[in-house]
């Protein structure tokens, strides 16, 4: 028999009070069950037919501290008796009345486990978000929320979409979508206060697609932008945009016939013209992260790119890869969290993850690791 899945322990969790209910929402139905088990990580709901595991429901539990509402997604999934669920987002206002409830109740150890026996335990289920990252990761919307809005106040189409006059229509329907993923208003059904601003940006973010996408919308659009001067096209380059196209174009050639030395010089360059950059250090990280006695640069590359552009997720994933070539297992388990605080469904950093989680159970449960250097890790 396979064993239950079990509620992290790092996080409180108690045997829900007998008869409560809490209401759920999820592509199909909209009903309340009975809650067995309860955690700042997760819950385990009885459902008679659970959604399938990776499927996004909205919840509401009616506390003595207050209504707590989140967003969550289905990790384990039995068929006539339940699932369990992982937070994957919730405003820290509610994340604070559930840890207020959770501190006066008394854990149990038999809480340890969503029952349903059976239900397979999948290695994720560990990347429940604590308080902290939550809160974090709320702020950090928050930034890029208002960021945005400042820039539909300019009107710049390219910048709000994050692509340039060169971007083939491709990019821009790619960057289209994954924001309106990121942002629709309800995709954030824990942050009411934010609703109305949500709805706002994305009337202006849809607008702009259909602009860039359409090429008389886009023509038009350009002659606009070139007239009050806020068009890069029309205006001439400065010596250094000039350098830096062509250190860039030499450097992509070097990388199509896999040069990556040629293409480190090139790209040092264009790092040292411009530190401020994540794209172009992201680029210099995977040339350096090629070369074994680079690595460690690229390891420092990769850790200012992320810190001056947390959103860009391939950045991620190619760290979180060289740090695995690098037999840095713990690092690159961090990563690939970091990743799923961002997109809780990223399919790679999510099986990824799982694949170290378990890598390190096995070696922890085999002893072959030693524990000092366990912890270092």
């Amino acid at each position: 028999m396979t064993p239950e899945p079990q509620v992290p322990r790092k996080y409180p969790r108690i045997r829900a009070p007998k008869g409560m209910l809490v209401g759920w929402k999820s592509a199909g139905q909209t009903t309340a069950t009975r809650l067995e088990i309860m955690g700042l990580g997760g819950l385990y709901l009885h459902a008679a037919s659970p959604p399938s595991v990776g499927s996004t429901i909205e919840l509401v539990l009616d506390l003595p501290t207050g209504e707590v509402r989140a967003r969550a997604i289905v990790r384990s999934s039995m068929p006539q008796k339940g699932m369990g669920i992982q937070f994957v987002q919730m405003r820290p206002e509610d994340r604070a009345k559930l840890n207020r409830y959770l501190s006066r109740q008394s854990p149990s150890p038999e809480a340890s486990v969503f029952t349903a026996a059976g239900t397979s335990h999948p290695a994720n289920w560990r990347l429940a978000i604590s308080p902290l990252r939550s809160e974090e990761a709320q702020h950090r919307f928050e930034r890029e929320v208002r960021h945005l809005i400042e820039l539909t106040g300019k009107r710049n189409y390219y910048q709000l979409l994050g692509v340039t006059a060169e971007s083939p229509s491709s990019q821009i329907k790619k960057n289209y979508y994954s924001m309106a993923r990121k942002f629709h208003p309800d995709s954030q059904v824990g942050s009411r206060e934010l609703m109305g601003p949500l709805r706002d940006l994305m009337v202006v973010i849809a607008e702009a697609y259909r602009t860039l996408l359409n090429q008389d919308k886009r023509a038009a659009y350009d002659k606009s932008l070139a007239a009050i001067g806020g068009f890069s096209l029309h205006r001439e380059k400065t010596d250094t945009e000039e350098s830096i196209a062509a250190w860039l174009k030499r450097a992509n050639e070097c990388l199509r016939a896999k040069n990556f030395v040629g293409s480190i010089v090139w790209l040092r360059k264009s790092v040292e013209v411009a530190p401020e950059n994540a794209l172009y250090r992201a680029m210099l990280a995977r040339s350096l992260g090629t070369i074994p006695q680079y690595r460690n640069e690229a390891i420092e590359h990769f850790q200012k790119a992320i810190e001056l552009d947390p959103w860009r997720e391939s950045v991620y994933t190619a760290f979180a890869e060289l740090l695995e070539i690098m037999q840095l297992p713990g690092r690159a388990r961090a990563i690939y969290s970091k990743l799923l605080e961002i997109s809780p469904a990223h399919a790679k950093a999510l099986k990824r993850f799982a694949a170290l989680d378990a890598q390190e159970k096995a070696d922890e449960s085999s002893g072959l690791i030693p524990q000092f250097f366990r912890r270092k890790n």
